[in-house]
Protein backbone atom coordinates (compact mmCIF):
# COMPACT_ATOMS: atom_id res chain seq x y z
CA UNK A 1 0.00 0.00 0.00
CA UNK A 2 1.70 3.49 -0.89
CA UNK A 3 0.09 5.45 1.83
CA UNK A 4 1.90 8.49 0.08
CA UNK A 5 -0.46 8.36 -2.49
CA UNK A 6 -3.96 9.07 -0.06
CA UNK A 7 -5.91 12.84 -0.16
CA UNK A 8 -6.47 13.82 3.56
CA UNK A 9 -9.96 12.93 2.63
CA UNK A 10 -9.41 9.16 1.61
CA UNK A 11 -7.32 8.84 4.65
CA UNK A 12 -10.51 10.37 6.58
CA UNK A 13 -12.51 7.77 5.12
CA UNK A 14 -10.03 5.24 6.13
CA UNK A 15 -9.86 6.27 9.61
CA UNK A 16 -13.92 6.00 9.76
CA UNK A 17 -13.41 2.53 8.48
CA UNK A 18 -10.94 0.91 10.25
CA UNK A 19 -10.97 2.98 13.37
CA UNK A 20 -7.31 3.59 13.16
CA UNK A 21 -5.63 7.08 13.25
CA UNK A 22 -4.13 8.10 10.00
CA UNK A 23 -2.88 11.50 10.23
CA UNK A 24 -2.30 13.96 7.56
CA UNK A 25 -0.90 17.39 7.30
CA UNK A 26 -0.51 20.07 5.15
CA UNK A 27 2.15 23.04 5.27
CA UNK A 28 1.39 24.58 2.42
CA UNK A 29 -1.86 24.78 -0.15
CA UNK A 30 -0.41 23.15 -2.72
CA UNK A 31 1.36 20.32 -0.53
CA UNK A 32 -0.51 17.65 1.24
CA UNK A 33 1.84 15.82 3.33
CA UNK A 34 0.57 12.30 4.65
CA UNK A 35 1.83 10.90 7.33
CA UNK A 36 0.54 7.27 7.04
CA UNK A 37 3.29 5.87 7.99
CA UNK A 38 3.39 6.83 11.34
CA UNK A 39 -0.29 4.46 11.73
CA UNK A 40 2.74 2.14 12.08
CA UNK A 41 4.33 4.59 15.03
CA UNK A 42 3.57 2.16 17.73
CA UNK A 43 -0.06 2.57 17.76
CA UNK A 44 0.62 5.78 18.82
CA UNK A 45 -3.21 8.09 18.17
CA UNK A 46 -4.74 4.41 17.69
CA UNK A 47 -8.18 4.87 18.99
CA UNK A 48 -11.15 1.81 19.27
CA UNK A 49 -14.54 2.33 20.00
CA UNK A 50 -15.11 -0.54 22.29
CA UNK A 51 -18.23 -2.62 20.56
CA UNK A 52 -21.25 -2.82 22.42
CA UNK A 53 -20.31 -6.45 23.33
CA UNK A 54 -17.43 -5.89 24.78
CA UNK A 55 -18.11 -3.25 26.43
CA UNK A 56 -20.29 -4.79 29.10
CA UNK A 57 -17.99 -7.87 29.12
CA UNK A 58 -15.98 -8.45 31.83
CA UNK A 59 -12.13 -7.14 31.71
CA UNK A 60 -9.78 -8.47 34.38
CA UNK A 61 -8.17 -5.32 36.00
CA UNK A 62 -4.73 -5.42 37.14
CA UNK A 63 -4.94 -3.16 39.56
CA UNK A 64 -8.11 -4.53 41.30
CA UNK A 65 -6.51 -8.49 40.99
CA UNK A 66 -3.34 -6.58 43.04
CA UNK A 67 -1.12 -6.86 39.77
CA UNK A 68 -0.34 -3.64 39.09
CA UNK A 69 -1.15 -0.18 41.29
CA UNK A 70 -2.74 3.05 39.77
CA UNK A 71 -0.61 6.13 40.14
CA UNK A 72 -1.93 9.60 40.06
CA UNK A 73 -0.51 12.62 37.87
CA UNK A 74 -1.22 16.33 37.34
CA UNK A 75 -1.95 16.44 33.48
CA UNK A 76 -1.78 19.43 31.36
CA UNK A 77 -3.33 19.42 27.90
CA UNK A 78 -1.00 20.40 24.99
CA UNK A 79 -2.43 20.92 21.71
CA UNK A 80 -1.14 22.88 18.62
CA UNK A 81 -3.83 25.64 18.12
CA UNK A 82 -6.35 25.38 15.54
CA UNK A 83 -5.59 21.44 14.92
CA UNK A 84 -8.44 18.23 15.58
CA UNK A 85 -5.98 16.05 17.27
CA UNK A 86 -2.07 16.58 18.90
CA UNK A 87 0.44 14.28 20.68
CA UNK A 88 3.02 14.84 22.96
CA UNK A 89 6.04 12.68 22.35
CA UNK A 90 9.04 14.14 24.40
CA UNK A 91 10.34 17.32 26.47
CA UNK A 92 13.57 18.38 28.72
CA UNK A 93 13.23 21.08 31.02
CA UNK A 94 12.01 23.54 28.41
CA UNK A 95 10.64 22.36 25.61
CA UNK A 96 7.78 19.84 24.59
CA UNK A 97 8.24 18.00 21.12
CA UNK A 98 4.90 16.47 19.10
CA UNK A 99 3.39 16.81 16.42
CA UNK A 100 -0.36 17.53 15.29
CA UNK A 101 -3.04 16.73 12.35
CA UNK A 102 -0.86 20.28 11.18
CA UNK A 103 2.38 18.75 11.52
CA UNK A 104 5.61 18.90 14.20
CA UNK A 105 5.13 21.26 16.37
CA UNK A 106 7.34 22.52 19.86
CA UNK A 107 6.25 24.04 22.65
CA UNK A 108 8.40 26.49 24.55
CA UNK A 109 7.40 28.85 27.42
CA UNK A 110 4.02 28.87 26.45
CA UNK A 111 5.04 29.32 22.69
CA UNK A 112 4.09 26.73 19.81
CA UNK A 113 6.48 26.74 16.95
CA UNK A 114 6.33 24.91 13.82
CA UNK A 115 10.11 23.79 12.60
CA UNK A 116 10.49 23.88 9.33
CA UNK A 117 13.10 21.19 7.81
CA UNK A 118 15.30 22.37 4.32
CA UNK A 119 13.55 21.19 1.18
CA UNK A 120 10.19 19.55 3.24
CA UNK A 121 7.26 19.87 2.91
CA UNK A 122 6.27 18.49 6.35
CA UNK A 123 8.01 17.11 9.18
CA UNK A 124 7.00 15.52 12.51
CA UNK A 125 8.79 15.54 15.62
CA UNK A 126 9.71 12.30 18.05
CA UNK A 127 12.44 13.23 20.38
CA UNK A 128 14.88 15.90 22.26
CA UNK A 129 17.56 15.52 24.67
CA UNK A 130 18.49 17.94 27.16
CA UNK A 131 20.48 19.80 25.38
CA UNK A 132 17.77 20.55 22.67
CA UNK A 133 18.83 18.22 19.61
CA UNK A 134 15.71 17.00 18.39
CA UNK A 135 14.94 13.88 15.95
CA UNK A 136 12.21 13.31 14.05
CA UNK A 137 11.16 12.84 10.62
CA UNK A 138 10.12 14.65 7.17
CA UNK A 139 8.69 14.41 3.69
CA UNK A 140 10.73 15.83 0.75
CA UNK A 141 9.23 17.62 -2.30
CA UNK A 142 8.82 13.84 -3.80
CA UNK A 143 6.56 12.95 -0.89
CA UNK A 144 9.53 10.52 0.64
CA UNK A 145 10.05 9.98 4.18
CA UNK A 146 13.35 10.64 5.77
CA UNK A 147 14.54 10.88 9.26
CA UNK A 148 16.41 13.86 10.59
CA UNK A 149 18.36 15.38 13.26
CA UNK A 150 18.28 18.92 14.28
CA UNK A 151 21.03 20.11 16.20
CA UNK A 152 20.43 23.62 16.84
CA UNK A 153 18.77 24.36 13.23
CA UNK A 154 21.55 22.53 11.38
CA UNK A 155 19.86 19.66 9.91
CA UNK A 156 21.19 16.00 9.44
CA UNK A 157 19.08 13.48 7.05
CA UNK A 158 19.37 10.27 8.03
CA UNK A 159 18.61 7.29 5.93
CA UNK A 160 19.26 3.52 7.19
CA UNK A 161 19.30 0.41 5.75
CA UNK A 162 20.29 1.66 2.61
CA UNK A 163 16.56 1.94 1.37
CA UNK A 164 12.61 2.01 3.20
CA UNK A 165 11.53 4.67 5.16
CA UNK A 166 13.67 5.67 8.34
CA UNK A 167 12.07 7.04 11.69
CA UNK A 168 14.21 7.87 14.10
CA UNK A 169 12.28 7.85 17.28
CA UNK A 170 14.68 9.55 20.58
CA UNK A 171 18.17 10.41 20.93
CA UNK A 172 20.34 10.20 24.57
CA UNK A 173 22.44 13.13 26.16
CA UNK A 174 25.56 11.40 24.46
CA UNK A 175 24.09 12.00 20.83
CA UNK A 176 22.82 8.09 20.23
CA UNK A 177 19.37 7.92 18.06
CA UNK A 178 17.38 5.15 18.34
CA UNK A 179 14.28 3.78 15.87
CA UNK A 180 13.23 1.85 13.49
CA UNK A 181 13.36 1.53 9.46
CA UNK A 182 11.18 -0.14 7.16
CA UNK A 183 12.90 -2.36 4.36
CA UNK A 184 11.53 -3.43 0.90
CA UNK A 185 9.21 -5.87 2.67
CA UNK A 186 7.42 -3.76 4.65
CA UNK A 187 9.26 -5.18 7.70
CA UNK A 188 10.42 -2.76 10.57
CA UNK A 189 13.75 -3.33 12.27
CA UNK A 190 15.43 -1.07 15.38
CA UNK A 191 18.66 0.73 14.99
CA UNK A 192 20.60 2.47 16.84
CA UNK A 193 23.37 5.37 15.78
CA UNK A 194 26.26 7.61 17.40
CA UNK A 195 27.35 9.05 14.28
CA UNK A 196 24.45 10.50 12.97
CA UNK A 197 23.91 7.54 10.72
CA UNK A 198 27.25 7.44 8.92
CA UNK A 199 27.02 4.22 10.97
CA UNK A 200 24.17 2.00 12.61
CA UNK A 201 23.42 -0.72 14.44
CA UNK A 202 20.31 -2.93 12.98
CA UNK A 203 18.86 -5.38 15.66
CA UNK A 204 15.93 -7.50 16.09
CA UNK A 205 13.92 -9.08 19.11
CA UNK A 206 14.53 -13.03 18.35
CA UNK A 207 11.34 -14.54 16.83
CA UNK A 208 9.89 -10.93 16.42
CA UNK A 209 8.03 -10.12 13.22
CA UNK A 210 8.33 -6.35 13.80
CA UNK A 211 10.97 -4.48 15.76
CA UNK A 212 10.50 -0.66 16.94
CA UNK A 213 13.32 0.83 19.03
CA UNK A 214 11.30 3.74 20.97
CA UNK A 215 13.42 4.80 23.70
CA UNK A 216 17.16 5.06 25.27
CA UNK A 217 18.54 6.47 28.18
CA UNK A 218 22.08 7.81 29.21
CA UNK A 219 23.65 3.90 29.79
CA UNK A 220 22.47 3.12 26.62
CA UNK A 221 19.69 1.03 27.65
CA UNK A 222 16.83 0.75 24.77
CA UNK A 223 13.30 0.62 25.21
CA UNK A 224 10.25 -0.74 22.32
CA UNK A 225 7.96 -2.48 20.68
CA UNK A 226 8.38 -6.21 19.48
CA UNK A 227 5.63 -8.35 17.32
CA UNK A 228 4.94 -11.80 17.58
CA UNK A 229 4.07 -14.39 15.12
CA UNK A 230 0.84 -14.32 16.52
CA UNK A 231 0.31 -10.55 16.12
CA UNK A 232 0.65 -9.86 19.80
CA UNK A 233 2.24 -6.23 20.78
CA UNK A 234 5.36 -6.89 23.57
CA UNK A 235 7.56 -4.53 25.17
CA UNK A 236 11.24 -4.71 25.10
CA UNK A 237 14.17 -3.57 26.76
CA UNK A 238 17.75 -4.15 25.30
CA UNK A 239 20.73 -4.36 27.13
CA UNK A 240 24.49 -5.80 26.60
CA UNK A 241 22.98 -7.80 23.85
CA UNK A 242 20.07 -8.82 25.68
CA UNK A 243 16.33 -8.82 25.42
CA UNK A 244 13.78 -8.60 28.39
CA UNK A 245 10.33 -8.81 26.88
CA UNK A 246 7.42 -6.27 29.45
CA UNK A 247 4.15 -7.50 28.93
CA UNK A 248 1.15 -5.44 31.13
CA UNK A 249 -0.79 -7.96 33.45
CA UNK A 250 -4.03 -9.13 32.16
CA UNK A 251 -3.00 -7.25 28.56
CA UNK A 252 -3.83 -8.26 24.86
CA UNK A 253 -0.84 -6.07 24.25
CA UNK A 254 1.37 -4.27 25.64
CA UNK A 255 3.77 -1.05 23.50
CA UNK A 256 6.54 0.41 25.32
CA UNK A 257 8.30 3.85 24.17
CA UNK A 258 10.01 5.69 26.67
CA UNK A 259 12.70 5.00 28.91
CA UNK A 260 14.62 7.38 31.60
CA UNK A 261 18.28 6.75 33.85
CA UNK A 262 16.82 4.93 36.49
CA UNK A 263 15.34 2.42 33.99
CA UNK A 264 11.68 3.79 34.56
CA UNK A 265 9.82 3.01 31.19
CA UNK A 266 6.39 4.72 30.06
CA UNK A 267 4.01 2.87 27.26
CA UNK A 268 0.58 1.81 27.23
CA UNK A 269 -1.52 -1.50 27.05
CA UNK A 270 -4.80 -2.54 25.18
CA UNK A 271 -7.29 -4.38 27.57
CA UNK A 272 -9.56 -6.81 26.77
CA UNK A 273 -12.47 -4.71 25.51
CA UNK A 274 -9.53 -2.80 23.36
CA UNK A 275 -9.36 0.12 25.36
CA UNK A 276 -5.83 1.68 25.65
CA UNK A 277 -4.18 2.39 29.12
CA UNK A 278 -1.25 4.64 29.79
CA UNK A 279 1.44 2.71 32.35
CA UNK A 280 4.77 3.05 34.15
CA UNK A 281 6.88 0.11 34.92
CA UNK A 282 10.00 -0.40 37.49
CA UNK A 283 11.94 -3.10 38.53
CA UNK A 284 9.11 -5.46 38.02
CA UNK A 285 6.37 -3.09 39.30
CA UNK A 286 3.50 -2.07 36.94
CA UNK A 287 1.70 1.37 37.73
CA UNK A 288 -1.32 2.16 35.39
CA UNK A 289 -1.75 5.58 34.43
CA UNK A 290 -5.05 7.25 33.14
CA UNK A 291 -6.42 10.53 32.33
CA UNK A 292 -9.82 10.75 34.85
CA UNK A 293 -12.82 10.96 32.17
CA UNK A 294 -10.70 9.79 29.32
CA UNK A 295 -11.78 7.28 27.07
CA UNK A 296 -8.10 6.17 26.48
CA UNK A 297 -4.43 7.06 27.04
CA UNK A 298 -1.46 6.16 26.00
CA UNK A 299 1.93 7.40 27.46
CA UNK A 300 5.41 8.23 25.37
CA UNK A 301 7.48 8.88 27.90
CA UNK A 302 8.71 9.14 31.51
CA UNK A 303 11.72 11.18 32.32
CA UNK A 304 14.16 11.80 34.92
CA UNK A 305 12.23 13.97 37.32
CA UNK A 306 9.35 11.69 36.89
CA UNK A 307 7.37 13.72 34.05
CA UNK A 308 5.52 11.76 31.76
CA UNK A 309 3.96 12.80 28.20
CA UNK A 310 1.28 10.69 25.82
CA UNK A 311 -1.94 11.55 24.68
CA UNK A 312 -5.53 10.99 25.81
CA UNK A 313 -8.95 10.69 23.68
CA UNK A 314 -11.80 12.36 25.15
CA UNK A 315 -15.27 11.96 26.26
CA UNK A 316 -16.24 12.71 22.75
CA UNK A 317 -13.30 10.81 21.20
CA UNK A 318 -11.09 13.99 20.74
CA UNK A 319 -7.36 13.51 21.07
CA UNK A 320 -5.27 15.67 23.12
CA UNK A 321 -1.40 15.76 23.30
CA UNK A 322 -0.73 15.56 26.97
CA UNK A 323 1.92 16.46 30.16
CA UNK A 324 2.12 15.04 33.50
CA UNK A 325 3.88 15.85 36.54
Amino acid sequence: MNFHKFTIATLVALTLATTTSMLAQSQAASHVVNTGPLERLLGLGTYRQPSAAAAVRPVPDAVALGLATAKVYHFASADYPGSSMSLVLDENNTTVVGFSDLGGFTLRFGIYQVPRVPGSTGSLLTGINTTGEIVGIYFDLSGNQHGFLDNAGTFTTLDIGGGGTTTPFDINDSGEIVGYYMDASSVSHGFSTLDGGATYTIFDVPGATLTQAAGINSSGTISGLWIDSKSVNHGFLYSGGIFTSIDFPTATGTTVIGINDSNEVAGYYTDAAKVNHGFVYSAGNFNQVDVAGASATQLTRIKNKGQITGIYTDSNSEQHGLTGR
